[in-house]
């Protein structure tokens, strides 16, 4: 018996729910970009402050952030 067969016939013995999230885990490790759209955030994020240094476009104080965070409550 294969290790594919192997595989897919304990695959048939789980649970439904257990089926689903193994699909999913699969699923997410096949589109890369969706696991490391965390990290292109953190890049983007990065670059912004980059800018920010070498005044390329205006930077924002902590406080204009504090109030940003107060108003998204």
């Amino acid at each position: 018996m294969s290790t594919a067969r192997i595989i897919y016939e304990q695959y048939k013995v789980l649970p439904k729910k257990v089926r689903k999230e193994l699909k999913a885990l699969i699923v997410s490790e096949e589109e890369p970009e969706v696991s490391n759209s965390l990290m292109a955030e953190i890049e983007e994020s990065l670059e912004e402050i980059k800018a920010m240094k070498e005044g390329k476009i205006p930077s924002r104080t902590y406080a204009d952030f504090r109030k940003e965070m107060e108003n998204g409550k």
